[in-house]
């Protein structure tokens, strides 16, 4: 049976909270499997990817990617 609390949680917390109960009765392998099949991701990565392409030139992209790298 599910233990409830009336406490609201942060969405730092509720994650925290939510993975431990995971691993705790996944353990940690099963835990990790079953987020990588859970998380599917959004939008339309080929549409989103040929927009911000669309127009530069290679040597463009390789300079804002440089630049991206150095920021972070």
């Amino acid at each position: 049976m599910l233990k409830t609390k009336t406490k609201s949680l942060s969405g730092h917390a509720l994650r925290d909270a939510g993975w431990a109960a995971l691993v705790s009765s996944l353990g940690l392998v099963n835990a990790t499997r079953y987020i990588m099949q859970s998380e599917t991701g959004y939008g339309d990565y080929t549409k989103i990817r040929k927009n911000a392409v669309k127009g530069k030139r290679v040597a463009d992209l390789y300079k804002e990617t440089a630049l991206f790298e150095k920021k972070h």
